[in-house]
């Protein structure tokens, strides 16, 4: 048991060091220049891993506020660079997921409680939707 306990706690410190790592990136990513679709593009795309990484170590709620603010940034300079249509199955994926955990962990909470009063968010659901 303490053998697995050890192999989880590594692999959290491995996946919060993979998030370290790509803020840094984007980070030093605003430093070079590059053309402006491109810098979008790898913005959007390092912005979905992040996302990914929030939902996998159930920071739910940060991972829908990320996810949301990268579907917005996507939104707004779809219409100016179509190339960056390419990855928007990736942009609406990982923010429906993330609304879908939200809602699942929502759901498994108000059933193990007994309090009526306790529904879970369907908005999240519907917005996933």
């Amino acid at each position: 048991a303490l053998n697995q306990a050890s192999f989880y706690a590594g692999h959290e410190f491995i996946t919060f060091c993979r998030l370290r790592v790509l803020y840094l990136i984007k980070s030093v990513r605003k430093q070079i220049e590059y053309n402006e679709c491109i810098r979008i593009r790898k913005e959007i795309q390092e912005d979905v891993e992040i996302g990914k990484i929030l939902t996998r170590i159930e920071k739910y709620q940060a991972a829908v506020d990320f996810n949301r603010r990268n579907y917005e940034k996507f939104l707004l300079n779809i219409s100016e660079y179509r190339e960056l249509k390419q990855i928007s199955h990736c942009v609406l994926h990982t923010y429906a997921q993330s609304l879908f955990e939200v809602f699942l962990v929502s759901f498994s909470e108000s059933l193990q409680k007994s309090d009526a009063g306790n529904d879970p968010p369907h908005h999240y659901l519907e917005e996933a939707e």
